[in-house]
């Protein structure tokens, strides 16, 4: 999904909420932030699930999120948007597994907070380029009060003013090329400009060894998904990921 089409996806999704009552939901007790938080010293791998097909079966999806929590990645990412997961599929990967979940679709509205909590998630991603301080304010908040990670999408350094305003949210760099890969370069240097303390996840997928090595030292966390979803053994492919 392009990012107008997520952008508007995120709007319908709101739509849709403000048509339900607010569920009562029980606090995050997966801590993400601390999963993923390395000091630079080390590069925390998350791993995205998504299908390979349509004819891939939520049993399937259940067994390679299996795979990748006895790996012990740090976190799984997924997106519940269209051509994505479904929110009951969510519910079964939280349910079956133990790694901190990332509900990796861009949050806009504190109803989808609440919503996304309800099912499972453990942090959801802010977009600072679709939102003033005082919203992504309000959604830190929200989500600190369901002890949930917020992770402030920066896409360009026009981003960064307000995102490292909201203290303790974690900083997610969103940097590609035209064809929508992970662009190396460009992430090492908008890293270069944060606050060195903060964490910082790369946000579009790392391909091979070489990215992660060229990371290391700049970003906490990373996240893969089609190298592992392809791998025989993904606790190898880890491995061979991080040079280990």
């Amino acid at each position: 999904m392009d990012r107008a089409g997520a952008v508007a996806a995120s709007r319908e999704e709101i739509r849709r909420l403000r048509e339900q009552p607010v569920s009562e939901v029980t606090p995050s007790r997966r801590d993400f932030a601390q999963y993923v938080a390395t000091q630079k010293d080390d590069l925390a791998v998350i791993a995205r699930i998504s299908r390979n097909g349509p004819e891939q079966t939520l049993s399937e999806l259940l067994d390679f999120a299996a795979a990748c929590d006895d790996a012990e990645v740090a976190a799984l990412a997924f997106s519940t948007a269209t051509g994505g997961l479904t929110i009951d599929a969510m519910v079964g990967i939280a349910a079956a597994t133990t790694a901190p979940i990332l509900r990796d679709d861009l949050t806009l509205d504190p109803r989808q907070l609440y919503y996304a909590r309800l099912h499972g998630a453990d942090a959801a991603l802010f977009p600072a380029a679709d939102l003033d301080a005082a919203a992504l304010h309000v959604l830190a908040s929200v989500a600190g009060s369901l002890h949930m990670a917020s992770i402030i999408e920066v896409m360009r350094a026009a981003d960064i003013e307000r995102a490292v305003q909201v203290p303790h949210a974690i900083l997610g760099l969103r940097c590609t090329a035209a064809d929508g890969s992970l662009d190396v370069e460009s992430t090492r240097q908008l890293a270069r400009q944060l606050p060195p303390q903060r964490t910082i996840i790369a946000l579009a997928e790392v391909r091979a060894a070489a990215e992660c090595t060229a990371l290391r030292g700049v970003c906490d966390a990373v996240i893969a998904g089609a190298v592992l979803r392809t791998a025989p053994d993904v606790g190898a492919r880890l491995l061979q990921l991080l040079n280990r």
